[in-house]
């Protein structure tokens, strides 16, 4: 195994939180982007090398370079994914995260001759497939029905794709929702036992969903096998989603939610995850259900 000097933004996160013990184990050295004292909490007596800043200052840039200098490879983790994303502004920071955190990142990748970038990128921001399957060459969705989600997803991956691998081979990883413990899966546990959860639609509408463990794992690999220029979804295998709630809340021993005709079927997302089991070798182990229950 390639043991590397690697920059992280978006440490702090749930992936971050999976993704760095893995990393030290294997042998590399880390630093961290951090933005707060309280953040860095987590990782004291972790090992890293935790470095101030945020991606979204003005002053960043300067600072980036400086940040990245003697890495091999930076890897951009860094959302802001809304609790309740109907609130007005909800997406705001997420959106400045992917538009202009990639472009310091890239920025700061090409000054400081970095030799690899990997970019956190999402399976939600394909279009509505119904049930066929959606591999890495569909797409992204262009509707405006879904733009406050999905434009800022495409901005962020031209802006990578819009370099040559040749001058700096980078791999783009479109997760899937993520679940396992302290991701969004904790939060509809706590809803289904409240009898909170409503389906909306039939609930046949596929979700692609992955463990954040598995993403952790995945991301592991492409530092070490991914191609330059490799986009690959990263998700276990799709499940509807009235399948998916109906078997969460059989777990734990709740009534199963009910349907809403009234509503439509969220956008569909079967996707593959083919390609990143033949460019990595990697398949899901942790799997979407909680391990306790």
């Amino acid at each position: 195994m390639r043991h590397m000097r690697l920059f992280i933004a978006g440490a702090t996160g749930v992936l971050g939180r999976n993704l760095i013990p893995l990393l030290l184990q294997q042998g590399h050295i880390i630093r961290v982007l951090v933005r707060t004292p309280q953040h860095a909490q987590r990782l004291q007596g972790s090992g890293v090398e935790i470095v101030f800043g945020d991606l979204l200052a003005q002053h960043m840039p300067e600072q980036i370079v400086q940040f990245a200098q003697d890495c091999d490879a930076i890897l951009h983790l860094a959302t802001a994914i809304p609790p309740d994303p109907t609130i007005p502004g909800a997406w705001e920071s997420n959106t400045r995260l992917r538009t202009t955190g990639t472009s310091l990142l890239l920025q700061a990748a090409l000054a400081s001759g970095t030799s690899y970038y990997v970019q956190q990128s999402v399976v939600m921001a394909y279009p509505d497939h119904g049930d066929q399957w959606i591999s890495e060459n569909m797409p992204l969705d262009i509707s405006p029905a879904r733009a406050h989600i999905c434009e800022p997803v495409i901005a962020m991956e031209n802006m990578v794709r819009a370099i040559s691998p040749r001058q700096l081979p980078w791999c783009i990883a479109r997760g899937g929702w993520f679940v396992g413990p302290g991701t969004q899966q904790d939060r509809q546990i706590a809803q289904l036992r409240a009898g909170q959860v409503i389906v909306p639609g039939d609930g046949s509408n596929f979700l692609s969903l992955v463990n954040v463990a598995d993403m952790a794992d995945a991301l592991s690999a492409i530092l070490q096998a991914a191609p330059a220029g490799a986009i690959m979804n990263i998700v276990d295998e799709p499940i509807r989603n009235g399948d998916y709630l109906d078997t969460l809340a059989k777990l734990y021993g709740v009534a199963q939610p009910a349907r809403d005709a009234s509503q439509h079927n969220p956008p569909s997302l079967r996707c593959s995850n083919t390609a990143a089991r033949k460019m990595l070798g990697w398949r899901p182990v942790h799997g979407i259900w909680p391990e306790q229950v």
